[in-house]
């Protein structure tokens, strides 16, 4: 008997997405025993039974996916990020054995105050093993991607799914194994922009809805998690919306849902809550820095072209998603998603050019240090929404 493959790959999604948040609850509650092992373990048997199950279905992504994830257990842990950030915090909730040792303020370089869903998922890799080995750790931020790629799967068809995986190799690059996690920021971002835009903005399709909306409020419990741009980035989404929705009079009807949605907050306040409370700061980004910086910056002109140009004149594929966007929107022009990603895309640039400007770090040298890493975002969100109006004209051509 024929599966539902949309149902099926939904379900899939929506699992392995509860075992990831399962696992950072587990963690945050101190139970480092059979259960953290038993959480893996289902985790690894449902990919397993995703790749059985009818494997001929999708095939592109089972082939892309196994690609990545050889090449990550085959490549070693390199970078400062991996070594003094991702891997370092799991490593220390391996041998601590706690969620909160980062109380201590040890190590105040790794940015002791970000989030730690995804090096707490890293780490139950090397508990489960049974030893630290930093191949297994440093695989899990791979398997990170599945989600939000199984998710997409059911959405938008075969031939569009695989210029979607191009895009992502384009942009993403490296970023897809080498255990970094803002190729990650970037995929739950624009999959939470697609699922906010789908279910308040798009005319009813008649389609069911329900595993939609369960998706998305765990991709918004998700965002927040993985490190603290994604917070701002869910922020900015619900802004967003609101804005688009306002323009259109008809907010009201969606004010219920936008609340529920908002719930997805609370985990990442309650992270900020310890932090604040044992002392552990950001130390890129303060009121005293702000005061200090900020001003004296946005009074020079020098500075905004070295901004602009670090993110995205200087940057061969910043300006390649640029040129797809406004080729794809001058071709079919749908007004609603157009300003819907103008609006998300400008909010985050100046929030950006304001963290920048605001910072105790040389301009020139920050910009050239992390600028590649956080255009990312912008540009897989114009990459991506460039191919979906292209399928929304598919979609209206063949109605």
């Amino acid at each position: 008997m024929p599966i539902d493959l949309k149902n099926f790959n939904n379900k899939i999604s929506i699992i392995l997405i509860l075992l990831i948040l399962s696992n950072y609850l587990f963690i945050s509650l101190g139970f480092f025993n059979i259960i953290l092992k038993i959480n893996t373990a289902i985790f690894f048997i449902t990919i397993l039974y995703f790749y059985i199950k009818n494997f001929k279905n999708n095939l592109t992504l089972k082939i892309y996916f196994l690609l990545i994830l050889l090449i990550a257990l085959g490549t070693p842990a390199e970078g400062w990020d991996l070594r003094s950030l991702y891997l370092f915090h799991a490593k220390r909730i391996f041998f601590d054995q706690s969620l909160y040792s980062v109380a201590d303020n040890y190590a105040i370089f790794s940015h002791n105050d970000y989030p730690l869903l995804f090096h707490a998922f890293s780490a139950s890799f090397a508990f489960f093993s049974g030893y630290w080995h930093e191949v297994f750790p440093k695989s899990a931020y791979s398997f990170i991607y599945l989600p939000p790629l199984i998710f997409l799967s059911s959405y938008i068809n075969n031939k569009k799914y695989i210029i979607l995986l191009s895009i992502l190799i384009f942009f993403l690059g490296t970023h897809l194994y080498d255990g970094g996690i803002d190729g990650a920021v970037a995929l739950y971002f624009i999959t939470l922009g697609y699922c906010f835009f789908k279910i308040f903005l798009m005319k009813d399709d008649n389609e069911s809805k329900k595993y939609l909306n369960f998706s998305t409020f765990l991709f918004c419990l998700t965002l927040p998690l993985i490190k603290n741009e994604g917070f701002v980035l869910l922020l900015l989404i619900f802004l967003t919306t609101i804005c688009v929705k306002l323009f259109d009079k008809n907010l009201l009807n969606s004010i219920g849902k936008l609340s529920i949605f908002s719930l997805a907050f609370i985990p990442f306040i309650i992270w900020k809550t310890f932090c604040y409370n044992n002392g552990i700061i950001n130390t890129d980004f303060t009121i005293t820095l702000l005061n200090e910086n900020l001003i004296d910056r946005l009074l020079s002109m020098e500075n905004y072209v070295l901004f602009f140009n670090y993110l995205i004149f200087s940057n061969e594929k910043s300006l390649i998603a640029l040129i797809i966007f406004i080729l794809s929107f001058y071709l079919n022009f749908n007004k609603k998603l157009f300003y819907f990603i103008l609006l998300l895309y400008l909010s985050y640039t100046i929030l950006l050019l304001i963290i920048y400007f605001s910072t105790p770090y040389d301009l020139s040298y920050h910009l050239e240090t992390s600028a590649h890493r956080v255009s990312e975002t912008l540009m897989l969100l114009l990459g991506f929404f460039a191919l979906y109006n292209a399928s929304l004209k598919s979609l209206n051509k063949t109605s």
